[in-house]
């Protein structure tokens, strides 16, 4: 009761994935569906900001205690998105060991790369000095990384094939993995690619969560 802010949130996140059944019984995709709710009531709570804001001189917009409770509503619908973001994280580290510290990392990297305009950690030679300019060149490197992707899983796919015991190295490349005794052997190639397609959806939309929180964070500042 001690901890306040992000350190607490972090502890209660922490203690209900070792002791709550509740939290025990919710699996990482019922999560997700919690976190896209929350979103969505932002984002409403937001319009309605909004929308009063641009009534000013409209002698029926709400005064300076009507916006304060707006206000409030905002931020108890972000701590809402910040709590399920952290569930879902520590479910996904749970069911899919997947490591956090990973997912901040390739984030960064990647918002990095798309913004090599900026001086703390450009390239010292692209600029954006309007909107435009940042959109474009974030586009042209998306498009660059999705062109990569596909030739380097036309290379993986090429080089290597499946005899119904797992894929195994023709070529340069080799990958390999385990196969669990409760999936069957001839079904588990299909298994395992449909797993990796969910894990990339539902981390990337938890990290979304994150980012329209901060986009709406900003939004709130701006207001008050």
């Amino acid at each position: 009761r001690d901890l306040r802010g992000r350190e607490r949130l972090y502890n209660l996140v922490n203690c209900l994935g070792n002791t709550c059944p509740w939290t025990q019984s919710i699996t990482s995709s019922e999560m997700l569906g919690y976190l896209e709710s929350e979103v969505h009531e932002l984002n409403d709570e937001i319009s309605t900001m909004q929308s009063d804001n641009d009534d000013i001189g409209n002698p029926n917009a709400k005064d300076s205690v009507g916006k304060s409770s707006m206000r409030a509503a905002m931020v108890s619908e972000l701590g809402d998105i910040l709590f399920d973001c952290l569930m879902l994280e520590m479910m996904m580290r749970r069911d899919y060991n997947i490591d956090i510290d990973e997912a901040w990392q390739v984030a960064s990297e990647k918002v990095e790369r798309r913004t090599p305009y900026m001086e703390e950690w450009g390239d010292g030679i692209s600029s954006a000095k309007n909107l435009e300019e940042a959109e474009a060149i974030w586009k042209a490197v998306k498009k660059k990384e999705k062109a990569e992707a596909k030739a380097r899983a036309e290379a993986i796919g090429a080089n290597t094939k499946n005899d119904g015991n797992g894929i195994h190295d023709t070529g340069e490349i080799e990958i390999k993995y385990n196969l669990p005794s409760y999936a069957p052997r001839g079904d588990f190639n299909e298994i395992f690619r449909q797993r990796l397609k969910w894990h990339g959806s539902a981390l990337g939309s938890a990290l979304i969560g994150f980012v329209l929180g901060a986009i709406f964070t900003n939004k709130i500042i701006r207001l008050r």
